[in-house]
């Protein structure tokens, strides 16, 4: 299992992120069905193909970060607003709700 492997649960269907390459999107279709997309993502150029070869890129300035890339601060700063509002509304069963 690759350390990229992910699962999100909406309201009519989940993607399971298996791997970097390869996603599967599940809409469900009534109570026991659903539909199935697979989907093959293209392979990266390095440096963006593997996240220790881009960091290493950012802190030798061989590549410059925007400002809401995806490894930027202000993404990840967001990322953990959102994943402290999870946590909180798992422990106190509310809806936690973001700016």
């Amino acid at each position: 299992i690759g350390r990229k492997d992910m699962e999100l649960y909406g309201r009519r269907g989940v993607i399971y992120a298996d791997n970097r390459n390869d996603l599967r999107l599940r809409m469900a279709k009534g109570y026991d069905g659903f539909t199935e997309t697979v989907l093959k993502l293209p392979e990266q150029a390095s440096p963006y193909d593997d996240p220790f070869s881009y960091f290493k890129a950012v802190i030798r300035k061989e590549i410059t970060m925007q400002p809401y890339d995806l490894s930027s601060f202000e993404n990840n700063l967001i990322v953990m607003e959102i994943l402290d509002a999870a946590r909180r509304s798992a422990k106190t069963g509310t809806t936690i709700r973001l700016k």
